[in-house]
């Protein structure tokens, strides 16, 4: 067994619009410009198993106020309904795995962060081949004020088996 530690980031739109909780913090205004986090995921003998065991949140902002967030995450990448700052919505029902809430990031001198990890009896435990990838889409979970051209980075922590 092994942990391994996969990471994306995106910048979101020059502007400072509030989020109202339940909004898409995405990379784009246009839903047909927006591009899902993608986390390729490798494995020593081509085949595996992974566990997500959390997810760790940071941006470049660093003003924690209501800076929570709820990560959703697919198998196949889906298609959203609106850009940045328009209501959570996708396609991508049967390839949904989960999400993870990361609440209350903690403010340091060069940005904010925290972690989060799936609720107690929903771990997404993933059978997975060489090359697969996993998509995600952050959702704001409060009316949270972001800093424009602002940078998320997303990293999941996972335990691979062989």
């Amino acid at each position: 067994m092994q942990i391994t530690i996969v990471s994306d980031n995106f910048t979101r739109p020059n502007d400072t619009t509030a989020y109202a909780s339940g909004d898409l913090v995405a990379n784009s205004t246009t839903a047909g410009s927006v591009t899902p986090l993608t986390f390729p995921l490798t494995f020593k003998s081509g085949t595996g198993q992974t566990v997500i065991l959390r997810a760790r949140l940071s941006k470049s902002n660093t003003t924690p106020t209501n800076a929570t967030f709820r990560l959703h995450l697919y198998e196949a990448s889906p298609t959203v309904a609106n850009g940045d700052n328009g209501a959570w919505s996708t396609s991508g029902a049967a390839g949904y795995l989960g999400f993870i809430d990361i609440a209350t990031l903690l403010a340091f001198t060069d940005g904010c962060a925290n972690f989060g990890a799936a609720a107690s009896g929903a771990e997404m435990r993933l059978r997975l081949t060489s090359g697969s990838t996993l998509f995600g889409y952050l959702e704001a979970r409060a009316a949270y004020t972001p800093a424009a051209q602002e940078v998320f980075t997303v990293k999941l922590e996972c335990l691979d088996s062989y």
